[in-house]
């Protein structure tokens, strides 16, 4: 495993409750976390892991999916303050193409569906989830699967207010530096339809956009997963988001 940079001993703010877990997370106990209102994202960083050690923490914590795919790109711990509280798993999705949408300033836009079919169960998340349908599409393309890099597994192993979005934001500063030199042009990741939680803000907050839902279907040539009967929505990142925003967080320091 990794090892991170190291810190000094942990604030007095942080509290160390009791935990069974034996993944590599817990293996040493439950490590520091901050409460709300304490600023700490300059103590979060991301460093690469091996595939056993995102295996486990996936197996352990993962909400809905507990095992990893075989073939991936690149596995990140999520470390607070040296300690591993998470691991974010990257991919090429399994998708020949995809068609993109813009709207009028260039920002990317949803695909066009009616809400009202959705399920009434997802309809209410679905019209916090998704841009506004007023503002039209004028223009679209279709991109290559290799240009598009998924976020396979996203999971922390630690309840900290906050941490899902510090994570996101250095694991996928991480990747598109790391592979700068590839022809990607955008993240994605998917989030169970049901589960409105942290993640979902996370995302928003780090320059995604919901373009989309994918509905309830098995695979014919894969083992069968319980996700794959939910609905759940398509997140997307233009990567040239990721650079400007690192470039601005740079200049602001």
């Amino acid at each position: 495993m990794a090892k991170s940079t190291s810190y000094p001993d942990p604030q007095s703010f942080q509290h160390l409750p009791n935990a069974s877990c034996s993944c590599p997370i817990h293996e040493n106990g439950q490590p520091f976390t901050a409460p709300l209102g304490i600023q700490f994202a300059d103590h979060v960083e991301v460093n690469p892991i091996d595939y056993e050690t995102a295996a486990a923490v996936y197996d352990a914590h993962h909400s809905y999916m507990d095992s990893l795919p075989s073939v991936n790109l690149a596995h990140h711990g999520v470390y607070f303050q040296g300690a591993l509280v998470g691991a974010i798993t990257w991919r090429y999705p399994l998708i020949s193409r995809k068609r993109i949408r813009h709207g009028v300033d260039g920002q990317l836009r949803p695909e066009p569906f009616d809400i009202d079919e959705l399920p009434a169960s997802l309809r209410p998340t679905a019209r916090r989830v998704l841009p506004s349908t007023d503002e039209p599409v004028v223009d679209s393309e279709v991109i290559a699967g290799d240009n598009i890099v998924e976020a396979a597994r996203i999971c922390l192993g630690v309840r900290m207010p906050n941490l899902a979005s510090a994570a996101l934001a250095r694991a996928q500063e991480r990747f598109v530096r790391d592979y700068a030199d590839e022809d990607i042009r955008f993240l994605l990741t998917w989030v169970r339809a049901d589960f409105d939680a942290a993640m979902v803000r996370a995302l928003r907050d780090k320059g995604w956009t919901c373009t989309g839902y994918c509905e309830p279907s098995q695979a014919s040539n894969r083992e069968d997963k319980p996700i794959r009967e939910r609905f759940k929505w398509r997140f997307l990142c233009p990567v040239e988001n990721v650079r400007e925003q690192s470039t601005l967080d740079r200049w602001s320091q």
